[in-house]
């Protein structure tokens, strides 16, 4: 029997390799991974956080990646022959969040720069949150937007991931002079 890797393997490795690129060329510090198996509803889900390394900013900065893979993905890629009304490939999120409470004019800036870089066409969701750390007597607020693509992305796009990467980057590079 031969192993073939699915889809959402193969665009791990790719999403995963470009990072730890940019990483070794210095562009970036990988913060965070996670590459997780749910067994109760049989999805993975592969995350990857970083920053920009020399960064000069007040407010802390960072940026993920995450590719998902459900249940319905899988069997249309391993069952071929069944009549599948789901579709191959991976969900594919962008996350990028600043560790502080925004006042309007950065948030207009921080939404300005993602649409500008990601595009019209791409779902921006910001949320806050606010943790309170009752032994320190302080609260640390987040403010994270996450970019969806509103479709899979296939192994045929796989030559996009790199690029993404790259959008990550730039989104990094474009937001921290607005929060010096």
């Amino acid at each position: 029997m031969v192993f073939d890797p699915t889809a959402f393997d193969n665009m791990k490795v790719i999403v995963e390799g470009a990072v730890y690129d940019r990483d070794l060329d210095g562009d970036i510090l990988v913060t965070n991974r996670k590459d997780l198996v749910n067994l109760a509803d049989l999805s993975r889900e592969f995350i990857i956080e970083m920053e920009l390394k020399h960064v000069h900013a007040r407010k802390k900065i960072h940026a993920g990646i995450t590719l998902i893979s459900k249940l319905e993905n899988l069997s249309a890629e391993l069952l071929p022959q069944s009549d599948h009304k789901f579709a191959t490939g991976s969900i594919l999120t962008v996350m990028v969040a600043v560790q502080d409470k925004l006042d309007e004019i950065q948030t207009q800036h921080l939404m300005n720069v993602l649409t500008h870089i990601w595009g019209e066409a791409r779902l921006i969701e910001k949320t806050e949150s606010e943790t309170k750390n009752n032994q320190e007597k302080q609260v640390l607020y987040t403010t994270e937007c996450t970019i969806s693509f509103g479709r899979l992305i296939k192994e045929e796009q796989i030559d996009d991931l790199v690029e993404i990467v790259d959008y990550v980057i730039e989104t990094l590079e474009q937001l921290e002079p607005i929060f010096k």
